[in-house]
């Protein structure tokens, strides 16, 4: 069974999951998953998981994401992007890319970003975009997100393009739409591509293509990036026949190792050097956290 992670490159105009569906129906068998939910609109990094490693998107989803995108002046969409309808215009000549560098450096310092109505958030157990859909007025959610770090990369009006570090959680679409507002105008997105996610960089991407392309000729494996490259402070262990099995089963096991310390965190390997589990060393005793299903 492969275990292990994806970097791909969704193209925009596809959704996250149509990719993941494209992936699991070629590759079979195996389970999958993926890191991080990119609009159809969107396009770059997306990690996806592969048997064990679906267990383990919590461990590798970092706080910090890059992306680049472009947005134009002059509207504002129910969605906040390109592919919503507009519901207000304005003027935007007086604008000036000094005015965009002055309220983004603002927006580092604190930044309480509303979620835009077209989203998966929830609202009493239900998505915002799903009741937006059937005309029920929804609060817009409010959350505490960081801007981390950005570059203004090109500014020609209506049109302004962008290179932003930020915390998880942050939507590029309300933050086009706040640039517009706050300078006295509006403003919609018209592209977003992820450059990094979860420790992948877009440069070291799979197009769908290639996945395709090594899928169709067995060589699925060179897609792979070992659970071990993405948890880089995890200590790795290798057992022996028995020892592998008390932690298959479930077990904790006493077992006394020099280059392991206190509370480190363990991907465990058994005598096949196949992983086996995701654990903790705690007084000379492997607690194992995450096991591998087995026969």
């Amino acid at each position: 069974m492969l275990n292990g992670f994806i970097n791909a490159n969704k193209p925009s105009g596809i959704s996250s999951n149509k990719l993941l569906n494209l992936i699991k129906h070629d590759i079979g068998g195996s389970k999958i998953g993926f890191v991080g939910t990119l609009d159809p609109l969107a396009s770059g990094v997306l990690p996806i998981c592969i048997g064990f490693a679906t267990r383990l998107s919590d461990m590798i989803s970092e706080p910090v994401k890059e992306y680049i995108f472009t947005g134009n002046f002059g509207a504002e969409t129910d969605t906040c992007d390109i592919e919503g309808k507009i519901i207000c215009e304005s003027k935007y000549d007086h604008v000036e890319e000094k005015n965009l560098d002055i309220f983004l450096k603002k927006l580092k310092k604190s930044y309480n970003q509303e979620a835009p109505i077209y989203s998966a958030l929830k609202v009493k157990g239900k998505k915002m975009y799903e009741l937006a859909r059937q005309g029920i007025e929804v609060k817009p959610k409010v959350r505490k997100v960081k801007l981390i770090d950005f570059e203004i990369i090109d500014f020609e009006k209506p049109t302004f393009k962008i290179k932003i570090l930020c915390s998880k959680g942050f939507y590029v679409r309300s933050l086009v739409r706040d640039i517009g507002r706050n300078l006295g105008t509006h403003a919609y997105l018209t592209s977003l591509l992820r450059t990094k996610s979860s420790g992948f960089d877009i440069k070291d991407s799979f197009s769908t293509d290639q996945i395709k392309y090594h899928i169709d000729n067995g060589s699925v494996k060179n897609l792979i990036t070992p659970i071990e490259k993405l948890l880089v402070n995890f200590k790795l262990v290798n057992l022996n026949k028995f020892e592998s099995m008390k932690i298959l089963n479930g077990n904790n096991l006493r077992k006394s190792m020099f280059n392991v310390k206190n509370n480190d965190k363990l991907i465990i390997f058994d005598d096949n050097s196949s992983i086996i589990s995701i654990g903790e060393y705690i007084d000379d005793v492997i607690f194992p956290l995450k096991v591998v299903a087995h026969d």
